[in-house]
């Protein structure tokens, strides 16, 4: 039987070793003995959101796990993992060097959108969904993390804004409804994926097509694949800040939630715990804004979650009104690491303490 060490990019793997692939997805929630784990999401060294160099993607293989994180999440565009830029060595080399270190590559992210109603515009975004497909398979990662529509971001002087793509709607002559183009991509792709052995799990992320957790939830339906899972984000809902919401959300979403992400910025109070002090949408709210996440994980932690929350700095970072440097995402990261680490301690001891009574 081939394996991950010998599967070349063009070969299919067997369908015992698909199913074992999934099993890593499908047995997110519920499964004996899992936890939810803590990974990194390499956007947030991608060079775009500081004044600085990008963290080269073996490098940051490397830097993840001296961080503390378990896993690390590919974000498919340059320089980090644009599929078109990975040979078959480049692709061997970073698996290798991930199983050297013990750091799971816990799923590639295509920033795509399968909504445009110019024809040659989705063909382009469905075929670079199936190479990140493709490149998640060689890297033995068991999840292709997607948008239905991801409106991008725009670089002036090498930094990044959602001004210029949230500000305008670029498919205004459409009036029609981008939802069906959506899902007909998703059907093309689910099949590319079952070929391959890799779940789709789509983020919560709007404003176009899907706005909220249900939006997710209906296209997984509606799809009808059982490779197409949902990534949910409590901090890009609308209720973000809500307890009620965040328990809420977890548990409808149950077993189809296999992924999910965190924003924001922290410091670090007197005694030296390290608090929230902005998350969710980069928007008017986002400063101050106190995202639900302990109940979140609470809810996760005891409905037996057993897939990544992974951190990304996402965000225009800014110091008294100037772009910060690697050094201030490098401390933001440390303290989103210990802020992930003890939201989830404290839901396991209360999921062992309701266990034990």
């Amino acid at each position: 039987m081939l394996s991950p060490e010998t599967d070349s990019p063009n070969v299919v793997r067997p369908k015992l070793y698909l199913r074992i692939q999934r099993q890593k997805c499908s047995g997110a929630n519920g499964g004996a003995g899992d936890t939810m784990k803590i990974g990194l999401y390499s956007i947030t060294y991608r060079g775009v959101w500081y004044r600085g160099q990008a963290v080269d993607i073996f490098n940051l293989v490397r830097l993840a796990k001296q961080q503390g994180w378990e896993g690390l999440e590919l974000d498919a565009e340059r320089p980090h993992a644009a599929p078109m830029d990975f040979s078959a060595d480049d692709r061997k080399r970073l698996r290798d060097l991930a199983g050297e270190v013990g750091l799971e590559l816990c799923a590639v992210s295509p920033n795509c959108d399968l909504s445009s109603p110019v024809p040659v515009q989705r063909e382009a975004m469905i075929a670079y969904v199936r190479e990140s497909i493709k490149l998640a398979h060689d890297l033995g990662s068991p999840i292709c993390k997607i948008f239905a529509a991801w409106r991008g971001i725009t670089l002036h002087d090498g930094l990044a804004t959602y001004d210029d793509t949230y500000s305008y709607n670029q498919y205004g002559f459409w009036k029609g409804d981008r939802r069906g183009f959506v899902v007909e991509s998703m059907r093309e792709l689910c099949k590319v994926a079952d070929d391959y052995g890799i779940v789709l799990a789509m983020q919560n992320h709007g404003p176009d097509v899907v706005n909220r957790y249900q939006d997710v939830l209906s296209l997984i339906q509606e799809v009808g694949s059982p490779l197409f899972k949902a990534c949910m984000d409590i901090n890009i809902e609308p209720e973000a800040d809500s307890p009620e919401h965040a328990r809420e959300m977890a548990s409808v979403s149950g077993a189809l939630q296999v992924h999910s992400h965190m924003n924001g910025e922290f410091v670090r109070s007197p005694d030296g715990t390290v608090e929230l002090a902005a998350g969710g949408y980069f928007d008017d709210h986002f400063w101050g804004r106190q995202v639900a996440y302990p109940a979140y994980v609470d809810a996760l932690v005891s409905g037996g979650y057993g897939g990544y929350m992974n951190w990304e700095f996402c965000h225009p970072g800014l110091e008294n009104g100037k772009p910060v440097g690697i050094e201030y995402v490098h401390t933001q990261t440390q303290m989103a690491f210990e802020y992930l680490s003890a939201l989830r301690t404290a839901a396991e001891q209360k999921a062992q303490l309701t266990a034990a009574n």
